[in-house]
């Protein structure tokens, strides 16, 4: 139910928040004629309400009713609220929508107080832009490091010294309890009994899948991972097809079952999905190497593959640490590359370091087996191809 055009969010967490240049319309995806030029019927303000796959029919909330011989479900997902004292207070945001973004960039000032609720992909990405803009920033984050989720405990440390070296304050295993202020925020509160005055703060705390409608229509789903797909994303219904991060599907690159929630999986997967609704023959199954990236301060960050913790055990480092130059090779028990992150300032050399690294994933290349080599400077890891 949108009241925009598909748009780009993750400018929302970076450079909407640096560049107050930057217009409503500037993440748009398309330009206006596109949709007109391609003869697609866009309607903005609108919601799907129901599906009847038997009928092949979806009705939207005003009761229109629209039939189908293919439909592809991509309805995202919605970001954790924390239902704790406060937590409607003008100041306290989530991120999601341009409408978002534009409240946080307000806030935005210098000598403005901030914290970030989470240290995930959006809370520190927030605290990156909003240090750059002036503001003093805390950090709040359950587990011990940032990123936690998703990267070792090197990287994570990583960027906590490279964050506190730009001002930022970190509360680790903490947690947020309230929000304090009369109609507008001016504090919030922790577990740990820190008193933290803000004038605004973010909530960056997960999200949760949008899988109501396709449940409802009696598509089998997973609570947890979403709708469940095959390896054309089609799901457990023949005319119907899921794609984004409620795509519960079959990673034939990573060997496993999930679903991922960034930019450029849903848009990966609506193209191979929107190829087969175009009349496509013989689709491919979609086997892209997962990706992940974030660009904080002058840093630019990118994950292939499967780089999930338990720890550092099973990685190895190549190249700078310390200057901010370095790539981590994950392995798996066997020594194979399962998944790198790379770090750098230059945002070419990270690309082509990434198409590298995915290149040597899907070739399950050994890199145990050349580890001594792969720690030395100037090492060229193209060479283990």
């Amino acid at each position: 139910g949108d009241r925009h055009p598909p748009y780009d969010r993750p400018p929302l967490s970076k450079q909407y928040l640096l560049d107050v240049s930057w217009k409503t319309d500037d993440p748009y995806s398309k330009a206006d004629n596109f949709y007109p030029d391609n003869r697609v019927e866009f309607r903005t303000n609108s919601r799907v309400a129901a599906l009847d796959p038997a009928a092949r029919t979806a009705t939207l909330e005003d009761g229109t009713v629209w039939g189908y011989e293919k439909l592809l479900l991509a309805t995202g997902s919605t970001p954790l609220h924390l239902n704790l004292p406060g937590h409607d207070l003008q100041g306290v945001f989530l991120l999601r929508t341009i409408e978002d973004a534009e409240g946080i960039r307000a806030a935005l000032r210098p000598g403005a107080r901030g914290v970030c609720v989470g240290g995930g992909y959006i809370g520190m990405e927030v605290a990156s832009a909003a240090t750059q803009r002036g503001a003093a920033m805390t950090v709040v984050e359950a587990a011990a490091r940032p990123w936690s989720r998703f990267a070792s405990p090197r990287i994570g440390d990583f960027l906590r010294r490279y964050f506190e070296d730009k001002g930022v304050r970190f509360l680790f295993e903490d947690e947020v309890t309230g929000f304090g202020g009369e109609g507008r925020l001016t504090g919030v509160t922790t577990n740990n009994g820190h008193d933290i005055p803000a004038d605004f703060a973010v909530v960056g705390v997960g999200v949760s899948l949008n899988i109501e409608l396709a449940a409802e229509a009696g598509l089998e789903v997973d609570p947890r991972e979403g709708v469940l797909v095959d390896e054309h994303l089609q799901t457990s219904d023949p005319h119907v097809y899921a794609a984004g991060d409620i795509a519960c599907f079959r990673d034939v690159a990573m060997d496993r079952t999930w679903h991922a929630e960034h930019h450029l999986n849903a848009k990966w997967q609506g193209q191979a999905v929107g190829r087969i609704l175009a009349g496509g023959e013989g689709a491919t199954p979609y086997d892209r190497v997962p990706y992940f990236y974030s660009d904080v301060f002058d840093l630019h960050l990118c994950l292939r593959g499967d780089t999930k913790p338990p720890g550092d055990a099973n990685t190895i480092l190549h190249g700078d640490l310390d200057g901010a130059e370095f790539t981590e090779l994950k392995h798996d028990a066997d020594g194979v590359l399962r998944g790198a992150t790379i770090v750098s300032r230059d945002e070419p050399r990270m690309d082509a370091i990434s198409d590298i690294v995915e290149a040597l994933i899907r070739v399950r290349v050994n890199v145990k087996a050349r580890e001594a080599e792969i720690g030395r400077p100037g090492f060229d890891l193209a060479s283990l191809q």
